[in-house]
């Protein structure tokens, strides 16, 4: 039987254990909020945005279920299209699309997949692309764009849109 001085060390070094646990998990996590809000602001500025890149991945990756995991998906796919990422920025709004279908920016990421394969000469994915809008977000403001960009498809861009990015339809 052991002793009661062996006893209260036994039990202080599992104590000691569980607090070296629980303080080096907590500080080796990042903080949602902490990432969220350093990566956004990090896509303000094209010098930041391999900043924007990595903390919005590791946010996604660290808490993929965050009510703002749509948001992030969104600001990282557009600055995947700033940096002329076009293949990773098209997947990055599709993985918007799939794993948010009711996102407040589910129509605008299937809108810039068309615009993406549009601006690269990708015609035929385009119009598919500018199709799933109309079909999939009837009631959207870019169900409209998608229809005269699907209209337009073979002209250039310029000869179509305005200076202040409007139809001259």
């Amino acid at each position: 039987m052991p002793s009661g001085s062996n006893v209260g060390i036994g039990r202080r070094l599992i104590l000691f254990g569980v607090v070296c646990l629980v303080v080096g998990v907590g500080c080796s996590q990042h903080s949602a909020d902490d990432l969220f809000t350093k990566g956004e602001h990090a896509t303000h500025d094209v010098k930041t945005y391999d900043e924007a890149i990595e903390h919005l991945s590791t946010f996604l990756k660290e808490f993929p279920e965050d009510p703002r995991a749509d948001v992030a998906l969104q600001a990282l796919a557009r600055v995947y299209q700033a940096q002329s990422k076009s293949g990773i920025a098209i997947k990055t709004y599709e993985e918007l699309i799939n794993r948010f279908p009711n996102s407040r920016y589910a129509d605008q990421a299937q809108f810039m997949i068309g615009y993406i394969y549009d601006l690269s000469g990708t015609k035929k994915a385009a119009v598919q692309a500018y199709k799933k809008v109309i079909q999939k977000f009837p009631d959207s403001g870019l169900a409209d764009d998608a229809q005269v960009s699907i209209q337009n498809i073979d002209k250039p861009l310029e000869s179509w849109i305005g200076s202040e990015g409007e139809s001259k339809q």
